[in-house]
């Protein structure tokens, strides 16, 4: 176990479903995270060597407990299964982070009808499953905290390059509002976050295609990873216990200059 930062345990005692959670990107970050302040995380990844990585990860530094979830997001038979497997072992989830998620870019004409099917199943419809799947233990707890990973593309059109991502993230912000809605009556809050630019692997092997977003952002620079976990913190945490249905932008004030 790590000595670097002992946990502090804001999040004992609580459950953590973080999706996508196995990668190098937010995702892992998140659940590092959320482990660190003593929540039992479970990490969903539908490659099994990375959430079993991402699982002992967390054992190694943080000495939390972690259990890995594989499944495909988009396979709700095999997704179920996983996930029971996964509960049976650290008791019912009362946080959900969706944070899964895929792209495709260009022209409209670039990209398949299947495209556009598959980035909508992952990016919008697979979280509203997973919270429906999740949301009623929370009611019988009598509390609950969601956050969806989203983008500042559900704003702007996906930028006119990414328009099955664009019209995923900005409905996954009308699912965020509705979800709130529907379960403030029982402690459950509801919120998303709008990622500008996150400084990832992704990214990096490309840097210089991302020059021009980064020269409109007025802190000129990327997020990092860690950035974005402190903010999802916030947001499953009793700090924000009075702060549901809305969309935290986290672009480093991309936004301003649109």
């Amino acid at each position: 176990m790590s000595t670097n930062e002992p946990i502090r345990g804001e999040l004992q005692g609580r459950v953590a479903l973080v999706t996508g959670g196995g990668g190098s990107g937010c995702g892992s970050a998140i659940a590092r995270r959320l482990a660190r302040e003593g929540a039992a995380v479970i990490v969903q990844d539908h490659s099994e060597y990375r959430a079993r990585r991402a699982v002992l990860m967390i054992e190694a530094e943080v000495g939390a407990r972690a259990v890995p979830c594989v499944a495909d997001l988009t396979d709700r038979r095999t997704l179920d299964q996983a996930l029971a497997i996964a509960v049976a072992e650290t008791g019912a989830v009362d946080i959900v982070v969706n944070n899964a998620a895929v792209n495709v870019q260009g022209s409209i004409f670039d990209y398949s009808p299947e495209d556009f099917d598959r980035v909508l199943a992952t990016d919008l419809t697979a979280c509203w499953y997973v919270i429906r799947q999740t949301i009623g233990k929370m009611r019988e707890l009598g509390r609950g905290s969601i956050v969806n990973i989203s983008s500042i593309a559900g704003y702007l059109g996906g930028g006119g390059i990414e328009a099955p991502y664009g019209a995923a993230k900005a409905g996954l912000h009308d699912l965020t509002r509705s979800v709130a809605l529907e379960g403030g009556p029982h402690n459950i809050r509801c919120n998303a976050i709008a990622l500008g630019m996150v400084q990832t692997p992704f990214i990096e092997k490309d840097i210089d295609l991302y020059k021009p977003q980064l020269a409109k952002t007025p802190l000129r620079r990327f997020a990092t990873t860690d950035e974005v976990a402190e903010v999802v913190l916030f947001l499953v945490s009793e700090r924000s216990s009075f702060i549901t249905g809305e969309i935290i932008n986290v672009s480093g004030g991309y936004l301003l200059g649109q």
